[in-house]
């Protein structure tokens, strides 16, 4: 299976809280500080998106599950 890429998604922003995540129907969620609901990582990102430093594809996938 060939790795998700989160690039410019939801999963690379900032606004992403990758510690709220929560796994229902074999998909993960995540919580949008910025729109207060929950998103997926490899959501197409929105006009809010802004890249959190330092997070890369590899940081989002451990918790993408």
């Amino acid at each position: 299976m060939a790795s998700k890429d989160y690039y410019g998604k939801c999963g690379t922003c900032k606004h992403c809280d990758l510690g709220s995540g929560y796994t229902s129907f074999f998909s993960t969620s995540f919580k949008c500080t910025w729109h207060n609901r929950y998103v997926k990582a490899d959501e197409k990102s929105c006009g809010k998106f802004e890249v959190a430093q330092g997070r890369s594809n590899a940081d989002v996938a451990k918790y993408d599950r």
